[in-house]
């Protein structure tokens, strides 16, 4: 028999469990409405007639010639040269796999990431404090949004980027919360698939978030550097091989990084002033054409000899477009560097107006410019109307009019929250007191956003806007956490206000009238 103590003890364990029993329920309610909501959107957005855009892997510069993902992938992703294999790779695989149709194949696995990013963006406002209600809002609202359904639907590596940025603070938190080493290996591994997607998320970005990491949590730092370990040696391993077969630390940077210097110091001259500098001899005449005028830059800018690898010897690809890995590629850059070092010299304060025209494109929609190749794209004729009202609500640009008064203001409000957070996250870190995973996470989520705004606006000469959306979730991570913060004061936020114009006001103010 059972004493009435026992009893009573068992009572009060069933009782301390329903909490934990109902949250839980709570939470997978939330989870199955968010994806009948993902479910259901998608199915209303395909009879509206969206679409996937399969059609930059035919002449996209990132992508390789599908002639040669499909005739020679090995040799092909061994020597490129100027990206990051990650996209080509998964490309090559949906090739082989489905060679009949494999447009079509990419619309499961995108839409496959899509209800993980909003599994992932939910479970990390839930985790992060955010009330269940407005972490659902916050994820509908970003699930359901035309700009992350053009994206969704858009074969390049954006939106795995968007994808992994999520799933990587989600477990950077339960990596700070309960240090298992299943977390820290899947936050690690993240990491470096963002690296293997695009360059910018380099080896030295993802050794200082390591360090970091190490610093703000000094008992795991063993664990932290054996879960960091395997993920660093395949991100290096590529960096490697770049040093190795081109003498290339970091990728593309003697193609894209030249591209991007020669455009920034441009500035806004037009093709006839610049025709006029190749006239006096200030610079050579490959400003004059675009890349893809192969046949004309091909006299200013003889080849090189052949190496019999097709990847680095063709200069066109199969597509008609100009092949950005081949070695006649590098020549060409070479010389558009020291074109743009001439134009710098000439006129030096150019690349300021780039930079401002930078920061206008900065705050813009992630959709104004779509799909960013000058091509006209049915998913975004289709979902005109919704995203011209949804723009309107979010950034407040006006149809026609580029310019998103909204975004100047929440932008930076945002930005400065997560400036405040930081600065407090630091300090404590800097005099070894206590740090909890929220800090630490919302750090994350600034710091990234800041280091990417600063390549987009000092370094990128033109979609900011796109290049910004890939950060999103982490916008939505601050964006969570400074509306908590507000609901969740001591002290409601009018009154802390008054209090501190009260406080401000000389003695004797209040008879002064």
């Amino acid at each position: 028999m059972v004493s009435r103590a026992g009893v009573s003890g068992i009572a009060v364990k069933m009782e301390s469990m329903r909490p934990v029993a109902s949250g839980l329920r709570n939470r997978r309610w939330c989870l199955a409405l968010i994806g009948a909501v993902f479910v259901l959107s998608r199915f209303i957005y395909s009879s509206l007639g969206v679409s996937f855009d399969s059609a930059p892997r035919l002449f996209y510069w990132q992508i390789i010639d599908p002639v040669l993902l499909r005739d020679a992938p090995w040799q092909s992703l061994l020597y490129l040269r100027n990206q990051p294999p990650a996209l080509n790779v998964l490309i090559a695989i949906v090739t082989h796999l489905f060679p009949e149709h494999p447009g079509r194949a990419f619309y499961p696995i995108y839409m496959a990431m899509g209800l993980a990013l909003a599994v992932c963006l939910f479970l990390l406002l839930d985790r992060l404090g955010v009330s269940r209600w407005l972490a659902v809002l916050i994820t509908v609202v970003c699930t359901i949004s035309p700009v992350t359904v053009l994206y969704e639907n858009w074969l390049f590596y954006e939106y795995p980027i968007i994808v992994l940025f999520c799933a990587a603070t989600l477990f950077l938190h339960r990596y700070a919360t309960d240090c298992r080493r299943r977390d820290g290996l899947v936050f690690f591994a993240c990491l470096a698939c963002l690296g293997l997607f695009r360059v910018i998320y380099h080896w030295v970005w993802f050794l200082a978030i390591a360090a970091l990491l190490c610093y703000a949590m000094p008992r795991w730092r063993r664990r932290t550097l054996l879960c960091a370990a395997g993920p660093a040696i395949m991100l290096l391993a590529f960096y490697a091989k770049s040093l190795l077969l081109f003498g290339v630390w970091t990728p593309g940077n003697d193609v894209y990084g030249s591209i991007a210097f020669s455009t920034m110091a441009r500035g806004d001259l037009t093709r006839y002033q610049l025709a006029r500098l190749a006239t006096k001899g200030l610079i050579s005449r490959l400003f004059v054409y675009t890349l893809d005028d192969v046949d004309k830059v091909t006299p200013i800018v003889p080849p090189p000899l052949p190496t019999g690898i097709p990847i680095l010897d063709n200069r066109v690809k199969s597509t008609g477009v100009a092949s950005l890995d081949s070695l006649w590629m590098v020549e060409v850059c070479k010389q558009l560097r020291r074109d743009g070092v001439s134009l710098l010299r000439y006129r030096p304060l150019a690349v300021l107006g780039t930079i401002r025209d930078n920061i206008g494109r900065y705050f813009l929609p992630a959709d104004i410019g779509w799909p960013f190749d000058g091509r006209p794209d049915t998913n975004a004729l289709v979902l005109a109307p919704v995203l011209a009202r949804y723009d309107l609500a979010t950034t407040g640009t006006i149809p026609g009019h580029q310019f998103a008064w909204l975004s100047y203001i929440t932008t930076p409000l945002l930005l400065w929250f997560g400036l405040v957070r930081s600065v407090r996250w630091l300090r404590g870190a800097i005099r070894h007191q206590a740090r909890n995973a929220q800090e630490l996470t919302i750090f994350f989520a600034f710091g990234n956003i800041a280091y990417v705004s600063a390549v987009v606006i000092l370094h990128d000469f033109t979609d900011q806007n796109r290049i910004m959306f890939e950060v999103f979730p982490l916008f939505a991570v601050l964006l969570g956490c400074s509306i908590a913060s507000v609901i969740h004061a001591p002290v409601p936020i009018g009154r802390r206000i008054r209090g501190a114009l009260r406080r401000d006001r000389p003695q004797g103010a209040e008879f002064a009238s």
